[in-house]
């Protein structure tokens, strides 16, 4: 946007300039036609009729001045065209004058005509007395020795008003040709000024690239974790806009790159695990067996003996357990999608955890209004949820035995020892997607693991194998949802699962009534 306004601005102080350089030229123009339509064109004609007045009072002062009155026929007809041309001119000078007077606009307006309107009444004068002169007999218009010093009196009247008249519209046009000159020059700095601020503001708006083309081909290198700094995208800056979109991208490469890496570990591990559980599993049966065959045989020997046999047959329980794990991990099917109520397979995963969760003293608060339907497998979800469950369970117990390191360490262990171990099961509906939270009032993650937890064998317990969250975070994705850390810290941690909703089945016709 900030472009976009510049040279918005930038075209309209032009087109501002523009404007007033045209005004300006059409009024240096109205001061040319004045000076060179009207007032030469009248001078032209007023010039024509006063040297035919010359040459009729120059016969005039001849006839005076000689002793035969009578007028020869070639002079009287010289000076019978002289009256008539005279009269003809001082007519069509008026006619100029009342063709501007007629359209004072087109001249700048009343203020222009003034001038023209005193030589009109002037004029109007002559143009009588010449047009009378003119329907005179030659002989008797040179008599008339009055009106033919008025007339001269006239011509030379308006000689002087034209000229002066002349002098000044010259001198204004000079003046308002300078002015037109200094408006043009101030008006071209202006435009220059802004055009220079206005690629200023564009150098400082586009100076931003730099960094993004660095980021770029930063992120070209691989470090999917380059950002760019985008302070203008909340003021809708062109390159702000460019820097968010480019972090969004950088997000979801780095996200791209973490899924790909992800999965070719998971590909890997599902590789090896077909291969190693398949060789542990027949030694770990047969090792269970003989055990069991041992226990049998020893069953009146010392208690040591049997708590040892003990002992072996949960670490056999322990190790194929982790198997189960690889191969559900190398063994992944993709999910059965149909309706189901997730609010019910909760309930029904809660009371087959109870005793296992109650046991471990472990108190369970369930908020799980329902129905809330989903497309989703039924067992897998079971699993994702057991799998959430059993880690906040590991998260409470684990944490609660053992002694402490040193004696700055007591009051922690005490706070603990203190809090009941409480894991709270809450769903909510809303915005198409049914949420499910699962949280512990645990001790919480440390803050550099909040971004680890979903990978695949990560894992901050001395016995956990890393898989549990790996797998939550494969099912919800298989289910076209999201998991998430939604809160840890001092006061337990909270997972956020997001599963899509969809309508209920329609009900089925045998569970319809049948009218009798």
């Amino acid at each position: 946007m900030r472009i976009t306004a510049l040279v918005v601005l930038v075209v309209i102080t032009s087109g501002v300039t523009s404007l007033l350089i045209i005004r300006e030229l059409r009024a240096l123009k109205v001061s040319f036609d004045l000076l060179t339509i009207i007032y030469v064109k009248f001078n032209q004609d007023l010039t024509t009729a006063y040297r035919q007045s010359v040459r009729i009072t120059t016969h005039a002062r001849e006839r005076r001045g000689s002793e035969v009155q009578r007028l020869s026929p070639g002079l009287e007809g010289v000076l019978a065209e002289a009256f008539e041309t005279r009269a003809e001119q001082v007519q069509q000078a008026r006619s100029v004058l009342d063709s501007a007077i007629a359209h004072p606009d087109r001249l700048g307006g009343e203020e222009a005509v003034r001038t023209l309107r005193e030589f009109r009444e002037v004029l109007s004068r002559l143009e009588d007395l010449a047009a009378a002169a003119a329907n005179l007999k030659p002989a008797e218009a040179l008599a008339d020795v009055r009106s033919e010093n008025e007339i001269n009196e006239l011509f030379r009247r308006l000689d002087d008003q034209v000229s002066r008249a002349i002098i000044d519209l010259q001198i204004q046009v000079s003046e308002r040709e300078r002015e037109t000159e200094r408006t043009i020059a101030l008006l071209a700095a202006a435009t220059a000024v802004m055009a220079l601020l206005a690629a200023l503001g564009v150098i400082w708006t586009l100076r931003p690239l730099r960094r993004l083309a660095a980021s770029v081909r930063q992120l070209g290198e691989g470090d999917w974790a380059q950002r760019v700094a985008a302070p203008g995208a909340l003021r809708g800056d062109e390159v702000g806009r460019l820097a968010l979109e480019f972090n969004h991208m950088a997000e979801a490469l780095q996200e791209r790159e973490r899924r790909l890496i992800r999965g070719e570990r998971l590909a890997a591990v599902g590789q090896l695990a077909a291969q190693v559980t398949h060789e542990i599993r027949n030694p770990l049966s047969s090792v269970a067996l003989n055990v069991e065959l041992l226990d049998d045989e020893i069953a009146s020997a010392s208690p040591e003996a049997q708590q040892l046999l003990r002992k072996i047959t949960a670490e056999i329980d322990r190790l194929t357990a982790i198997t189960e794990d690889y191969l559900g991990l190398a063994r992944r099917k993709p999910p059965e999608r149909v309706p189901t109520d997730l609010a019910a397979e909760l309930h029904s995963l809660l009371d087959f955890m109870a005793e296992e969760l109650g046991s471990a003293g472990v108190e369970v608060e369930v908020d799980v209004p329902g129905p809330a339907w989903v497309l989703g497998d039924a067992g897998q979800l079971r699993q994702l949820f057991m799998n959430l469950l059993r880690n906040a369970r590991e998260a409470l117990v684990g944490n609660r035995g053992g002694a402490a390191d040193d004696v700055s360490d007591l009051g922690d262990l005490s706070s603990d020892l203190a809090r009941t171990p409480r894991i709270a099961v809450r769903l909510r509906q809303g915005a198409g997607v049914v949420r499910v939270s699962v949280e512990d009032n645990g001790p919480g993650l440390p803050v550099a693991d909040v971004d680890k937890v979903f990978e695949a064998f990560f894992t901050a317990k001395p016995q956990g194998t890393g898989l549990g969250l790996s797998i939550v975070q494969q099912l919800v994705q298989d289910h076209e949802g999201s998991v998430r850390v939604a809160s840890t810290g001092p006061g337990g941690t909270a997972f956020e699962v997001q599963i899509p909703a969809c309508a209920p089945p329609p009900p089925s016709v045998s569970s319809a009534g049948v009218p009798v």
